[in-house]
Order: structure tokens, then C-alpha cells, then sequence
């Protein structure tokens, strides 16, 4: 036994065991594919060759060593080294219009924090919600879950966090340095805390009071990813859902921009109530008091940091109507209850990504001060958005990540390999239709704790949706539920980056995001399986097996 702890020693400090610890990374990249490599040469079919390129890029996902974008684009690479799909085809499938949706509104989405315009929405929300911790906490909920149906949930969060936390600051009354400065919030704020910058909040006095924080915290991640499923663009996988439809079912299906909002609003509010309830009761308790002689004091501040911004700017009027007139474009293109204005043109030639981008090259023209009041002849007008703060705030990993999980989808439908896991699978299509909606949507939630949500979604939609088909049932019936559930995150710091914000703030360790997380997780699952079954099956009549279901068997024919 000695010779052996002496023999494991010398080993870590020969030259050997520093140079593996050093370049940990690239031997990790390296050798994994290469493990993994004889078993699609041994098999030689498509789906096992296939099924090496998801299992490389899950890892890769699951274990970051590898930032995420990067690992996206994975598939140009090994897709047609093997023989999966030809390069054209892989290529393809990143500037999809569905990814010019996403496009589109992540530039309003900069748009809207370039001017600041977010920040005053929050604001007024928190002044309006009173500075009693637990409505405090129903506000940033609230602030957060409406910002984040619109803009990306990351963005939204890591402008939410540093107001959190100056707040946190008020109530403990500690001038200490903080990501937010004591004369107000900084203007690159969101910049700031998306590059990483270190929160360091006051630490609380009391293991009570720091309940009550981590009870905040953890209210604006969970509020955001709850917030993202309440649109077609508030996430990445309502995005891939849209596309999907739109793909295999030629956009004939009932999903439409509006449909879409008075399905998942209701669910929406109802966990963003259920989730305020339980970090009250995980963290605080009921029976507790939480009146203060420091109410008062956070709310002068909270109003004061409100009362700074002044009256409405021209250029976030015009942003807002930017914003404004771009929802109803979504709204009204193709209502389904209604002749849409998408019917003015060429049949299939307007998307959303229209609209989309529309938007978004209007904020390159549009000026951002009023020209008819410029004091100085010959000044030069700026626009609201111009190409450097594009570069700068414009979260170009997220639509490379978007593209990844389509790559990913396309080559697992090409290859078979969605058909080999469907005849795999085949045993639990038996099961009551509840059961098995049940089981999947569990599965697609756990396995979002540790992937991209956008690549479970492009993974599983299909792959749902083929299932269904063969079983003769409304596709919706079992892609509606497993949709949001990619968006159930709520138990790790690495599941999806809003956690990844809140964590960052040092005031949380695994086990509190973790025991809370987990009742959520539960508790969204059963809930949208439960609006699905009720709900869903009036607004969409799910009972149905609809005629557009057979879409592509038509076009195929």
C-alpha cells in the first residue's frame, strides 16, 4: 500500500502529470473522439455515424470544455467526413428563416437595452410592486418573467441581478464596492455582467436575512426561464418548434404567433405564482415577519434610481413603437381566426422572419434624437443602433448554438437514426397517451438540466412528432408539452445561463438552486401536462388526428 501512494506521488509530480493537468482541454478534445471512434467504424451504418457526432457534441455540451457556439459547429466538420449529409446541406441548416427570427429580435432585443428602455420598465415595476421583501420579490418576478418573454433571457437576467443586488445592499446598508455604483446603475451594465464581471454584494448579517436573498436571486433566473416560454421568440426551443412546424407541416398547423401566447401565458402565470409561493415557503416561511425600518429606505432608492431616468427619451419612444409595431406584424400575419396581411403577398413568400428583420434594419435608419430639434445645423444624426454596439451586445454564440441544434436535428433525421430511437421507443407508445406524454416530457426535462435546451429541442420535436404520426395522434399532443419542458432548467447552475448569472453572484451554493429547483421542475411538468390534456386539447382539439398531419406524406406522393 505504501509503495502504491509513494508510486501515485511520484507520478503527479513528474513532468508527465503537468503537462496532462496543463493541456487537460486539448487531450480531452482529442482522445474522446478518438474513444469513441471504432464504434462508428465497427458498425459502419449511417445512424451509427450519426449517433458518434451527437454523442461527441451532448458530451462536449454537457461539460463546456468547449465553448457552446463552437461546439455547434461541429457538425460542418463531421457530418460529411462520415457521410452523415454533404457540407451544402449541413451548411444550410444555420441561417434557416426561423434563425432569422431569432436574428431579428435579438437585434431589437439590443435595441431596447441600448436605450435603456428595459431598465425603466423594471424599475417601474419594482417601484410599483412596494419595498416589502416578499413583494419586492413578486416584482422581479414579474419584471423579469415580461422582459424575458421579448428579449433573451440571459440579457434579461443579467440586468435584473445587479438591481437585485443593489438592493440587497440597501436593505444591508453596507457601502461596499458592488457590480452597481452607489450614484446609480451603470450604463453598460448588462455589457458588464454578460462578460462576466464579479458581483460583490453585501454579505448579509443573519443567516435569515440571506434566506431572503438567495429567495430573490433565485426568483429572477427561474422568473426568466419561465418568462422565455410565453412567445415563439422568448426562447430558443419555441423557436425550434416554430421552425419544425413550419418545416414538416408546411405552417398549417393551429401554432400561431397569438395562439402560441393564449396557450402559454396561463401556465406562465400560474408557475410564476407557484414559484413566488414556494421560495417563500422553502426560504422565509410564512409566519415570518418581514416588515423592516429599511422598506423605506430601498424604496426611496428604488425610486430614485426610477426618477434618474427623467421623462421618456425620443429615442426610446421610437424604439418602443419599433417594438410595438413589430409585435403586431407577428400578431396579425397569420392569426388563423382571421384573414393575416401575410395574405397581401405571394402565398409562403412573408415569414415572421420578415417582420423580423424589417424591425431590425429599422433601428439602423431611424435616428435616435428628434432632427427637427437638433440645435446645431449640420450635426450629424445618429441612428438608435449602429454596427459597434451591435458587435459588442449581439449574442452571436446563441444563434450559432441555434444552427448547431438544427445541424444536429437534420443529420439525425438524414441518417435514420431518429427512426432507429423511434422502433426503440416503440414499447412506450402503448402506454395511455398521458402516460406517455408524461414519460418523454421527464425525460426531455432532465436531460436539459445537463445540454443546450435548443438542442433537446431539435432533437426530440422531430423525433416526437414522427412518433406520433405512426400512431396515428395529434403531433401536438406530444411536442406542445415536450417544448416547454426544454425550457425546465431549474436545478443546476449550468443548465442554462440564467442560473449561470445568479450563481455567479456568489451568494448560492449548488444544494439551494438544486432542492429548489427540483420541486419546480416536478411541478412545471405535471402542470403542463395537465394544461395539455385540458386546455390544449379545447384550443387546439389535440382529441383530433388533423388532415394537415399528413403533409408531408402528400408532398412526398
Amino acid at each position: 500500500m505504501t509503495a502504491i501512494v509513494a508510486f501515485i506521488s511520484r507520478w503527479r509530480a513528474s513532468h508527465v502529470w503537468r503537462l496532462c493537468s496543463a493541456a487537460r482541454r486539448q487531450l480531452f478534445c482529442v482522445l474522446l473522439p478518438l474513444l469513441l471512434l471504432p464504434f462508428p467504424l465497427l458498425v459502419g451504418s449511417s445512424e451509427a455515424k450519426c449517433a458518434y457526432v451527437v454523442l461527441v457534441m451532448g458530451i462536449f455540451w454537457m461539460t463546456e470544455i468547449l465553448p457552446l457556439a463552437v461546439t455547434a459547429l461541429l457538425p460542418v466538420i463531421l457530418y460529411p467526413l462520415l457521410g452523415v449529409m454533404t457540407a451544402k446541406k449541413v451548411s444550410e441548416q444555420y441561417l434557416q428563416d426561423s434563425n432569422f427570427v431569432f436574428f431579428g429580435s435579438l437585434v431589437m432585443a439590443v435595441g431596447v437595452e441600448n436605450t435603456n428602455l428595459h431598465e425603466r420598465i423594471a424599475l417601474r415595476i419594482l417601484v410599483s410592486s412596494g419595498s416589502n421583501p416578499r413583494w419586492l420579490m413578486l416584482g422581479f418576478q414579474i419584471a423579469t418573467a415580461l422582459l424575458s418573454m421579448w428579449i433573451s433571457n440571459t440579457a434579461t437576467t443579467a440586468m435584473m441581478v445587479p438591481i437585485a443586488l443593489a438592493v440587497i445592499n440597501e436593505l444591508e446598508s453596507i457601502n461596499s464596492q458592488s457590480c452597481v455604483p452607489s450614484n446609480g446603475l451603470s450604463k453598460n451594465l448588462v455589457a458588464d455582467c454578460e462578460q462576466g464581471e464579479t458581483f460583490a454584494p453585501a454579505m448579509p448579517t443573519s443567516a435569515a436575512e440571506k434566506n431572503v436573498y438567495k429567495a430573490m436571486l433565485l426568483s429572477i433566473c427561474y422568473a426568466a426561464s419561465i418568462g422565455g416560454t410565453g412567445t415563439l421568440i422568448g426562447t430558443g426551443p419555441n423557436i425550434v418548434l416554430s421552425a419544425d412546424l413550419d418545416r414538416l407541416y408546411g405552417g398549417l398547423t393551429p401554432i400561431s404567433f397569438i395562439s402560441w401566447i393564449w396557450f402559454a401565458v396561463p401556465q406562465l402565470i400560474v408557475s410564476v405564482i407557484f414559484c413566488w409561493f414556494w421560495l417563500q415557503l422553502l426560504f422565509i416561511g410564512f409566519r415570518r415577519s418581514l416588515k423592516s425600518d429599511k422598506e423605506e429606505v430601498v424604496h426611496d432608492m428604488l425610486r430614485a434610481k426610477y426618477d434618474r431616468l427623467g421623462r421618456m427619451k425620443f429615442k426610446e419612444i421610437l424604439v418602443a413603437s419599433v417594438f410595438f409595431i413589430l409585435v403586431l406584424l407577428w400578431f396579425f400575419r397569420q392569426p388563423k381566426v382571421i384573414p393575416g396581411w401575410s395574405e397581401w403577398f405571394i402565398k409562403d413568400y412573408v415569414t415572421d422572419g420578415t417582420s423580423a428583420m424589417f424591425a431590425a434594419i429599422l433601428l439602423f435608419v431611424l435616428p435616435s434624437e428628434n432632427p427637427f430639434k437638433l440645435k446645431e445645423d449640420g450635426k450629424e444624426v445618429k441612428p438608435l443602433m449602429d454596427w459597434n454596439v451591435m458587435k459588442e451586445r449581439f449574442s452571436w454564440s446563441t444563434l450559432f448554438l441555434l444552427g448547431g441544434g438544427y445541424a444536429m436535428a437534420a443529420g439525425v433525421r438524414e441518417s435514420g437514426l431518429s427512426n432507429w430511437i423511434r422502433t426503440q421507443i416503440s414499447t412506450i407508445t402503448t402506454l395511455p397517451e398521458w402516460v406517455f406524454v408524461l414519460i418523454s416530457s421527464a425525460m426531455i426535462t432532465a436531460l436539459t438540466e445537463f445540454s443546450s435546451n435548443v438542442a433537446t429541442a431539435s432533437i426530440f420535436l422531430p423525433l416526437l412528432s414522427t412518433i406520433a404520426r405512426q400512431n396515428h395522434t395529434n403531433p401536438l399532443l406530444y411536442i406542445l408539452p415536450a417544448t416547454l419542458s426544454c425550457s425546465y432548467s431549474f436545478m443546476l447552475p449550468a443548465g442554462t445561463p440564467p442560473n449561470a448569472i445568479v450563481f455567479g453572484s456568489k451568494m448560492l451554493k449548488v444544494v439551494d438552486m438544486a432542492k429548489a429547483g427540483i420541486v419546480l421542475n416536478l411541478f412545471s411538468l405535471v402542470m403542463t401536462v395537465l394544461f395539455t390534456h385540458t386546455y390544449g386539447y379545447w384550443l387546439f382539439s389535440l382529441g383530433e388526428y388533423p388532415s394537415w398531419a399528413n403533409y408531408n406524406k402528400t408532398l412526398t406522393s
